[in-house]
């Protein structure tokens, strides 16, 4: 039990576990099993880096920085995440519409697939054009 408050003691005052740091944990030790099956001493070298720089986001006490590190994180996780749900609805809709873009202003409107031609209003912009769905 000591030890336990020893360590609760050393950690006041510093910026602690975080999304990010979880994030370069999991990659670090990815890069280290991956080396092991490569063989490469770089991979190797850069997963200890990454572990490294995850412990010293653990252990700052800087902790304006460390948010804003996690802010970047955060904008630039939510990017990917949103392109990749963007992608995958896109695909579970294939069959039922398709996607065409509006010559005018290069809007994409979603239309049901009828394999005929459509007129086809923009939203955005209220162009009218023909197209085969």
């Amino acid at each position: 039990m000591e030890w336990i408050q020893k360590i609760l003691f050393y950690m006041k005052g510093r910026y602690g576990y975080d999304e990010l740091s979880k994030a370069l944990f999991i990659i670090g030790l990815l890069l280290g099993v991956l080396s092991n099956f490569i063989g490469g001493q770089i991979v190797s070298a850069i997963g200890i880096a990454v572990l490294a720089f995850g412990a010293l986001r653990i252990l700052s006490r800087e902790k304006t920085k460390r948010n804003k590190e996690l802010q970047v994180y955060l904008k630039w996780k939510q990017t990917i995440l949103t392109r990749y749900y963007k992608l995958k609805n896109r695909w579970a809709q294939r069959k039922a519409f398709a996607i065409k873009k509006c010559p005018n202003c290069k809007q994409k409107v979603r239309v049901p697939r009828k394999n005929k031609k459509i007129r086809i209003t923009c939203p955005s912009c209220q162009t009218k054009f023909i197209k085969k769905t």
